[in-house]
């Protein structure tokens, strides 16, 4: 998995544009794709009517973030432009805090989430995911290693950074537990909004790991020249869930969910969500969309 992976972050590097803005919505009707309309969603049932209002978390490269004229680009915009496009919609992006996301979901402020998040027990309860891509965990540390650390399992008594919200942080919980069960120093886990804001804080030396989502670290090692390196790659998660990265609907929301099922299985049956994954370079990360979950 390791090497698919790093071969995945070469191809997505060269497939990047760098990029620094931050928006808290936008509206991008810009190049939107021309498609067959497969299905409609009733008006009733939209946030924002003749559109398809989806929350994101952004910035994330190479997923979903900004470009340097601060407009919204990644794999997961082109995959949501073309879903609209083909469901008779235009895109509202609703950008938001990752930890708050799966409520603005149930209050009504967007028609889906569309964030990178795992998929876990705990999310499928609350929410309706569909797995569309399967992704690693590393542990991040400045290069050399200074402080010598180990793996995923050897974090005790040092100080990580996560995304508040993020299923790192609820594996980091879990972690320390173990740690003070075996009668060592539990792990001081440092909790920060976004992703970027958790790789500044082991850059800046109050952190002395990071744990995140692979692809995303090797670019931001490969790309913006960070001095990092990984002490351990592992799939987050157990079982068949392990991995496993979503989108998702509230409960029961069939009106919006079933046009966008039929969306996503017109683009893997006529080639165009293959063709997304492969413009990015992530073609070995991509998964048909699957909500038998």
């Amino acid at each position: 998995m390791k090497r698919a992976v790093q071969r995945i972050t070469v191809l997505a590097i060269a497939a990047l544009a760098a990029t620094a803005c931050t928006k808290a919505s936008s509206d991008d009707d810009s190049a939107t794709p021309s498609a067959d309309v497969v299905a409609t969603v009733d008006s009733a049932a939209l946030v924002r009517p003749g559109h398809l209002t989806t929350c994101m978390d952004m910035p994330y490269k190479p997923f979903q973030y900004f470009d340097e004229s601060g407009d919204p680009v990644g794999v997961d915009i082109d995959l949501i432009k073309e879903v609209a496009a083909r469901i008779g919609l235009k895109v509202n992006i609703q950008n938001s805090v990752f930890d708050t996301i799966i409520a603005a979901l149930k209050g009504g402020k967007c028609d889906m989430i569309w964030a990178d998040q795992y998929v876990t027990p705990e999310r499928i309860e609350q929410i309706d995911m569909v797995a569309y891509w399967k992704a690693s965990e590393v542990v991040v540390v400045p290069e050399g290693n200074p402080k010598g650390m180990g793996g995923k399992d050897e974090l005790c008594g040092f100080k990580v950074a996560g995304q508040k919200g993020g299923a790192d942080v609820a594996a980091l919980e879990q972690l320390d537990a173990a740690c003070k069960a075996a009668g060592r120093p539990g792990i001081e886990i440092l909790q920060f909004p976004r992703s970027p804001d958790a790789y500044q804080a082991l850059a800046s030396g109050h952190a002395d790991a990071w744990m995140t989502e692979q692809v995303a670290a090797l670019l931001l090692k490969d790309e913006s020249k960070a001095k990092i390196e990984f002490t351990d790659t592992f799939a987050l998660g157990d079982g068949d869930l392990a991995g496993l990265t979503g989108l998702s609907f509230r409960l029961d929301d069939s009106a919006v969910k079933e046009p966008v099922m039929k969306a996503l299985a017109a683009m893997v049956e006529d080639g165009t969500y293959a063709e997304i994954w492969e413009k990015w370079g992530l073609t070995d990360a991509a998964l048909d969309p699957d909500d038998s979950l």
